[in-house]
């Protein structure tokens, strides 16, 4: 046969002929829809010391955790929730933030997501079964499923598919050759779209599997490996899409993706050898997680991200940790769980249900009120923010405390300057004899999903590093990203919820909480540059200066509230109340009448006097023989601390403001006394003054924040 050539003007007309033009675009779309861009992160090595993880897991136990019934199609009540929906809106509605994430991949809505999510389940469930009796046992998560199980225990809440790598196919490569090619013989209704493929530069090719449950499907050209879905999930998948359902399943023998591959990360190695992987809670089942070593630089490597578990609220500037305190993985035979303390630790820093329930305000709706600004209405606004004044309380993370007989308790007060560096004070917490061991952290000015610092919960983040529970409470909802230089900072970022606040932490168990509001100034809601007020018109605020107060109690017990019931019905002492402590901080709250007033009630003083001036200065006593006594702290005026009734515990001689970190472990701190501790309580230990400096790189160390750290240890006046 004669080869015809074609000449130039040939080859070009060819080449632009509406048919190939069509090829092309149909292979460029489909291979796009098949891969998903990946987002850009890093993330540090963690220390070898933490690769201890156990040989074997007794799979036994394992149906105990599953639930009866999780069926496909239906939204499973557990994935269905306000936070669940509010996450979907950061990622549909701040996408620019996500860099090149595709958010819903296969074009699903919300309640489309949730019922695949399920279907994916009642897959995993199966996989776990079929797995076992094939004697596969080398698999684990990979993609976003790695993410999902580190980070959330399950799915991510906006993913729709689940990925595992499975070291050996032979016995699935075996089971799919068995199985039935023609699919319709046994479900003449069940259309082949919906679980079949063949289309220029794509190809899924399905058998059903002995049993007429579930379907297997390979696939070539855009994508080298098996899918596994339910009859039940075929039925319910649009044949005309161009994806198929089912869980991805890679395999190793058939050669992994350049990600999964890499020697940089040690993933491959990782596979290959006879290491022990790690079995986990994954939704209503369970899944094989690589080691957290391993795990952490895969998903750098892949998605070039700062901190998986901070996901999806942009990059961070954090890292998980790992800490060498936990055990390995413990079944509890009397409710069925499986506890896995490395992994717990990351979902428990990665998770904001209780935020993203109450507080949070989408986006536009932030921006709407910034296009405002300057309009006066910042009270209006302030009232429309949802649950402002309630309080996020978790006492899940200590189990209480002791006070002993003596009753002497040590207080550390900060102001955080936005928590950015929460976790280099927990460092200065274990290194310095006066911030060591502190039965309460007093904490101003941290942050919530703000970029400047990382879109995490900054007070959660360290109460959880250290063992303490937390009460935190609103101040304000920012409109913008911060000062000028944190804009600058965070330029091409987004806040992710916004908030700002203050927190109290404590080993106690936390109750009784009550926040103490200001109405909100027009220069905080300003389009001008006030003096001291709004940094230079760089910082746009709804809500109002608040103060943060609580009991702290040694155990939990039925009778504690949780919030305070501020009445005018008479005076607040908690006679029934068990024996407990007054503690609370204060972001410059004014003095006048309606405060002091609040104030004496929640202390439990009674009323002060009648025809009196503000000075109270050391008048407040404990009326309820419950009550030990009252300590707060704060950046505050003058005469707050006698407002309550308390004495001021720190002169002014004591220098707190402005903080400057210099080289060689020297510190300017000064000129002013911003940081005060007030209280009606015996000083066992003075005041202390420690500057929140890291001086780990000498020649250019790290000013933590512009307050310095203070510290206190009082007796109780009932010993």
């Amino acid at each position: 046969m004669r080869i015809k050539w074609l000449n130039a003007t040939q080859l070009k007309k060819f080449l632009t002929s509406k048919w190939v033009i069509i090829g092309l675009l149909m292979i460029l779309l489909f291979r796009s829809s098949l891969y998903r861009p990946s987002l850009r992160y890093t993330f540090p090595t963690i220390s070898e010391d933490f690769l201890k993880i156990e040989e074997s897991f007794n799979t036994s136990v394992l149906p105990k955790v599953l639930p009866e019934v999780v069926k496909c199609g239906e939204i499973w009540e557990e994935l269905k929730s306000k936070t669940v929906y509010n996450i979907f809106d950061i990622l549909a509605n701040n996408s620019e933030s996500l860099d090149v994430h595709q958010v819903f991949g296969h074009g699903s809505d919300e309640e489309t997501i949730l019922k695949i999510q399920t279907c994916q389940y009642d897959n995993l469930i199966r996989w776990n079964t079929l797995a076992n009796d094939l004697g596969i046992t080398r698999w684990v998560a990979h993609g976003g499923s790695a993410i999902g199980g580190k980070c959330f225990g399950g799915q991510n809440p906006w993913d729709d598919d689940i990925d595992i790598t499975v070291l050996d196919c032979k016995a699935l490569t075996e089971l799919y050759k068995n199985g039935e090619a023609n699919i319709t013989s046994v479900y003449p209704d069940l259309p082949e779209g919906s679980h079949s493929k063949n289309v220029p530069g794509c190809k899924w090719i399905s058998r059903l599997l002995p049993g007429n449950e579930l379907i297997l499907t390979l696939g070539s050209k855009c994508g080298n490996w098996y899918k596994l879905l339910s009859v039940e999930q075929a039925y319910q998948w649009d044949p005309e899409k161009v994806f198929i359902m089912g869980m991805d399943i890679e395999c190793y023998d058939r050669g992994l993706s350049g990600r999964e591959k890499s020697t940089q990360n040690g993933w491959a190695d990782y596979m290959k050898s006879t290491k022990p992987l790690y079995t986990v809670p994954y939704g209503p089942t369970t899944m094989q997680m690589m080691e957290p070593t391993i795990l952490n630089r895969y998903i750098a490597k892949r998605y070039k991200k700062n901190s998986p578990c901070q996901y999806p609220f942009t990059d961070g500037i954090d890292r998980e940790k790992i800490l060498p305190s936990y055990s390995l993985s413990q079944y509890d035979e009397t409710n069925g769980t499986i506890s896995h303390p490395i992994f717990q630790m990351d979902q428990d820093e990665s998770q904001m249900n209780f935020v993203l329930e109450n507080w949070y305000v989408p986006k536009a709706q932030r921006d709407d009120w910034f296009e405002k600004k300057g309009n006066q209405k910042q009270l209006e606004y302030t009232n429309q923010l949802p649950n402002l004044d309630k309080i996020e309380i978790d006492n899940t993370i200590s189990s209480g405390c002791t006070w002993g007989a003596n009753a002497t308790i040590k207080v550390i007060g900060w102001n955080a300057e936005r928590g950015k560096y929460w976790d280099k004070f927990y460092g200065l917490t274990q290194e310095k004899d006066e911030l060591n061991e502190p039965l309460v952290i007093l904490l101003n000015e941290m942050d919530i999903g703000m970029a400047r610092s990382g879109n995490v919960h900054t007070a959660r983040r360290l109460a959880l590093q250290l063992g303490m529970n937390y009460a935190y409470g609103i101040e304000f909802l920012e409109l913008t990203r911060g000062t000028r230089e944190e804009q600058e900072a965070t330029k091409g970022k987004r806040d992710a919820l916004a908030l700002h606040g203050n927190a109290i932490l404590s080993k106690c168990i936390l109750g009784d909480g009550m926040i103490l509001r200001d109405s909100l100034p027009h220069t905080y809601f300003s389009d001008r540059a006030h003096r001291g007020i709004n940094a230079d018109g760089f910082e746009v605020r709804l809500g109002g200066r608040m103060g943060l107060f609580a009991r702290i109690f040694e155990k939990p017990s039925p009778v504690i509230p949780e919030i305070h019931n501020l009445t005018n019905e008479g005076l607040s002492i908690p006679e029934e109340l068990p024996p407990h402590f007054v503690v609370g901080n204060v972001h410059k709250v004014a003095e006048n009448a309606y405060n002091r007033a609040v104030l004496w009630n929640y202390y439990g003083f009674g009323a002060p006097a009648a025809n009196s001036t503000s000075n109270y200065d050391g008048e407040g006593l404990d009326l309820a023989s419950s009550q030990h006594g009252v300590i707060i702290q704060g950046d505050f005026g003058p005469k707050f601390c006698a407002l309550g009734g308390l004495k001021k515990m720190n002169s002014k001689s004591l220098k707190t403001f402005r903080v400057n970190c210099l080289p060689d472990g020297k510190v300017k701190i000064g000129p002013l006394s911003a940081d005060y501790f007030c209280s009606n309580m015996h000083v066992s230990r003075d005041v202390q003054v420690t500057p929140p400096c890291d001086w780990s790189n000498d020649k250019k160390p790290l000013t933590l924040a512009d307050h310095a750290i203070v510290s206190i240890e009082v007796e109780s006046n009932k010993r």
